[in-house]
């Protein structure tokens, strides 16, 4: 099956799948959420804007990220890659992802919370009240 499958309604279906397994699962209604490749991507851009403004209409909070883990080899790599694009941040949302045969992102996560910490970071959960990180929109035409 392909994500979106270009159409809002498409997206719209398997996010309620999911927001329905989620709330039968954990008991928790989500309001916030991530779009799978983010906001703005090559799935969904021409719908994109009609997409978020549904999803806003639908009281949903969504959040891109600032840099991610992806793209780092090992461990050193992936603390320096996430490391080196947060120095110039004043606040941040960094995407975690590993794969299973790795664990390189797990054990990279001491040294960047460290880090971090010491560049006067601090952590918090996300929930409604964030103010999200967005990816730009006009970056796509």
């Amino acid at each position: 099956q392909e994500i979106y499958q270009s159409t809002v309604d498409a997206y719209l279906h398997d996010f309620k799948q999911i927001y329905d397994l989620v709330y039968e699962t954990t008991g928790v209604k989500a309001e916030i959420f991530r779009f799978p490749g983010g906001s703005v991507n090559s799935y969904n851009s021409m719908i994109y804007r009609e997409l978020i403004a549904e999803m806003l209409r639908r009281n949903f909070v969504f959040f891109d990220w600032t840099t991610s883990t992806e793209g780092g080899k090992d461990a050193a790599e992936i603390s320096e890659r996430v490391l080196s694009r947060m120095a110039d941040e004043d606040r941040g949302i960094i995407k975690f992802r590993d794969t299973l045969e790795s664990g390189n992102t797990a054990v990279a996560l001491p040294t960047i919370i460290e880090e971090l910490r010491n560049l006067g970071f601090k952590f918090q959960p996300l929930t409604v009240n964030v103010s999200p990180v967005v990816f730009m929109y006009e970056s796509m035409s």
